[in-house]
């Protein structure tokens, strides 16, 4: 095993070289940079959006309005017979009026997709969508929904005329909608059976409550609900002040705009406006829940929860890069090292109100969280990393995410994103150029300003749990809080 020196006292960390501190900086070197992580898009390219209607290419991709609906094409080979096209619904769980359950969004955009357009025989469209390979995927979110469609270029034709009457012409079977309620409602009554994820749900919700991502569908939301309650909420989504359309494929853009002209372009405008997302209360507190599992426990969920920077700050890239480390010293430190769980982890999730979490199973939740905060959050924290170890192993990770980012729909996924959060889809082509600029001193600042505060949740055997390895010590001032429940 290779060491560093940390002021005469040795230090093990897993890479090939020793290296020196720079004591005045006080600089850490050696960790290898983890391949785990965020997908990049293929290439760094500063662009602007063309307004009309046929557009020239801006680094392969045309941006013009139709009726009032933003689109965004993004050509692909001939060679590829893939095309997808994305609806973006502006909103999301934060939009959602007061009293309304997520789940209204959620079957709302589930069931049209399952029954098919007015005037179809839900059983003709499901063996039309399966004889031609056609996918129309509905999918909730915070910030925004989405509609998508996958099909392949010779079926785009009939594959459009379905998507699109989905959307300006939907159905809500009742079969369908009792089946997907079924489904929902054993669902949220089973929430607590897999203690992974019950950890994780009982983070989001102590991490964010009272913020509009802090609401979760209840078992009560479910029986009220109906077809013409779906059918409203239908009607205040697809509005077009809501909407963006994103299209990778091999689609000629003019008859891209026939096609949204005759069937999109007349839904209502609407009046919709961005809400304002503040910042999570919690998130400036540190907090710990222990709950126990059925039963005899033997493994703890151990889920972590704490603010990011938003894509539009200072320190996102960096908070990209610093995610990379983190993760995978976390799974050398706390699996490879101390064999104390089998896969921990590391991610971030940017939206507009971004966050990051820490995942551990363990027989040893003190042990576990004891490694990972002071061999892996604090260290990165409390030392700035070589610069030579920052660049190194650069190229590789940028490539692995290159191929991650070959699929249509991965790039009809960020163009979006990058788009709503903001504000230009160009910024999706920013990722290589930005991450590759991160200094260590940003990286370090990164995890000075963000890597604290955590709402920790333990799910397994509470006495296995010791507050005081979780929380630290109440400052003057300040405090930290500990929730054991049933």
């Amino acid at each position: 095993m290779n060491k560093i020196l940390i002021n005469e006292s040795i230090r093990t960390i897993g890479e090939k070289k020793p290296v020196v501190i720079k004591s005045k900086l006080r600089r850490a070197a050696g960790l290898r940079l983890s391949l785990l992580g965020l997908a990049l898009l293929a290439g760094v390219f500063p662009a602007r959006g063309n307004a009309e209607p046929f557009a020239p290419l801006v680094r392969n991709v045309k941006q013009f309005t139709v009726a009032g609906i933003p689109v965004l094409l993004r050509p692909s080979d001939p060679a590829n017979h893939v095309i997808v096209a994305k609806l973006f619904i502006r909103g999301g769980t934060t939009a959602l009026p007061e009293g309304v359950s997520p789940a209204v969004e959620a079957l709302s955009l589930e069931i049209p997709s399952l029954s098919g357009p007015k005037g179809m025989d839900r059983a003709a469209y499901q063996r039309q969508i399966q004889r031609m390979y056609i996918g129309i995927q509905p999918a909730q979110g915070r910030d925004f929904s989405t509609l998508t469609l996958r099909c392949v270029d010779e079926q785009f034709n009939p594959s459009w005329d379905l998507f699109a009457g989905v959307i300006t012409q939907p159905q809500f079977d009742p079969v369908e909608l009792r089946n997907a309620k079924d489904r929902t409602l054993s669902a949220l009554k089973n929430r607590q059976i897999n203690p992974e994820a019950y950890a994780n749900y009982l983070a989001d919700s102590a991490f964010f409550y009272g913020h509009p991502y802090g609401r979760f569908a209840q078992e009560q939301d479910i029986p009220p609900i109906t077809a013409a309650i779906l059918a409203d909420h239908y009607r205040e989504l697809f509005v077009k002040s809501r909407l963006l359309l994103v299209v990778v494929g091999n689609v000629d853009s003019a008859d891209l705009y026939r096609k949204i002209t005759s069937s999109l372009g007349k839904l209502p405008q609407g009046s919709y406006r961005e809400p304002l997302v503040p910042t999570p209360k919690n998130a400036k507190t540190p907090m710990l829940i222990v709950r126990p599992t059925a039963g005899r426990a033997v493994t703890n969920y151990i889920a972590a929860r704490y603010l990011a920077p938003n894509r539009n700050d200072s320190l996102y890239y960096p908070m990209m890069r610093l995610l990379s480390f983190v993760s995978g010293s976390l799974f050398r430190e706390v699996r490879i090292e101390r064999n104390l769980s089998y896969a921990p982890d590391a991610d971030v999730t940017f939206a507009n109100t971004s966050y990051g979490d820490v995942t551990i199973s363990t027989t040893l939740p003190d042990s576990a969280w004891r490694v990972a905060r002071g061999q892996v959050i604090d260290f990165f924290r409390d030392y700035v990393i070589k610069d030579e170890f920052l660049k190194s192993g650069l190229s590789s990770w940028i490539t692995s995410n290159y191929m991650r980012e070959q699929t249509n729909e991965s790039q009809a996924t960020e163009l979006g994103r990058a788009q709503i959060y903001t504000g230009s889809w160009a910024n999706a082509f920013g990722v290589v150029e930005g991450v590759s600029d991160v200094t260590p001193e940003q990286m370090n600042l990164a995890a000075q300003r963000y890597l604290k505060n955590f709402t920790i949740v333990v799910v397994g055997n509470p006495s296995s749990v010791t507050a005081s390895e979780f929380l630290p010590a109440p400052a003057s001032g300040g405090g930290s809080s500990l929730h054991h429940g049933k």
